[in-house]
């Protein structure tokens, strides 16, 4: 497990908690640490840590601590801590909101797997994350 990347989810749909476990299993990447039910589980948790995830994964609509109040805290207080959004969402709004309190990205649900293979190629190149777009429009552009 030292070469799989330490990751921590928070989301409080429990089917949502077991679709991360199992395709974190099958993709075989991740070391995935906790799952928690919102932002304050997840927060309690990372305070507890001895050695820090190095992602953590957020759903954006969570009760008691949403995911942008969660990333704005772990920004804050984890600042090593790479943070990604996760949501059903498709408000610009909330999305740039999410984006402008810590999360590098904000993934829809509807394709878990291909957020952790994302999530998982910026957590081994170790560099600012870039969305597929994006890489495919510098790529062509030069």
């Amino acid at each position: 497990m030292e070469n799989k990347i330490k990751l921590v989810f928070a989301d409080d749909c429990k089917l949502q908690q077991k679709i991360i476990q199992l395709f974190s299993k099958q993709l075989d990447l991740f070391d995935l640490r906790y799952t928690a039910n919102n932002g304050s589980e997840l927060l309690r948790y990372l305070d507890s840590c001895k050695v820090l995830p190095e992602i953590c994964i957020l759903d954006l609509h969570m009760p008691v601590m949403n995911g942008i109040n969660a990333a704005r805290e772990i920004k804050h207080r984890f600042p090593a801590v790479k943070v990604f959004g996760y949501t059903a969402t498709d408000s610009l709004i909330e999305i740039n909101d999410f984006r402008r309190n810590g999360a590098l990205h904000v993934f829809s649900k509807r394709n878990p797997k291909r957020m952790l293979e994302e999530v998982c190629r910026y957590g081994k190149m170790g560099l600012q994350y870039e969305s597929p777009k994006i890489v495919r429009k510098s790529i062509s552009i030069t």
